[in-house]
């Protein structure tokens, strides 16, 4: 079964400059996007996925409620929080919700660096549940 990524993110050029980011690094991973919380939310209801990629201004939720909406139906997935709102008491909440933070503008750096957390994640989180 292919690995799932959902990117939510209101900017359009966002949406295709990540997903063309991770499709260039792991091109076997199916990527889906959504431009809205409430996008994402239908989707996810549709379907299961792996990982999310999520802007925190979002019409509607922000991404951390989003984040928390997604913990609660599947509460092993990998979440990073992209984005460029500096605030510090964004990147504090996330990091005490087990979010990885990300800032942007989403270079191929800051996508390989994420790339990178979701396959450790999945590796360590594997390991675990099957010892």
């Amino acid at each position: 079964m292919p690995f799932k990524l959902l990117i939510v993110d209101d900017s359009q050029v966002c949406l295709m400059l990540t997903r063309g980011y991770v499709q260039a690094i792991q091109p076997d991973w199916l990527c889906s996007i959504a431009g809205s919380a409430e996008e994402a939310m239908t989707l996810i209801e549709l379907q299961h996925f792996d990982a999310y990629s999520l802007d925190y201004n979002l019409p509607g939720r922000n991404g951390l409620e989003l984040a928390r909406w997604i913990r609660g139906r599947d509460p092993h997935c990998f979440i990073g929080l992209l984005t460029s709102n500096m605030m510090n008491y964004i990147e504090e909440q996330a990091v005490t919700d087990k979010i990885n933070y990300y800032r942007k503008p989403a270079t191929p750096d800051v996508i390989q660096q994420f790339v990178h957390d979701i396959r450790r994640y999945k590796t360590a989180y594997f390991n675990n549940v099957v010892k």
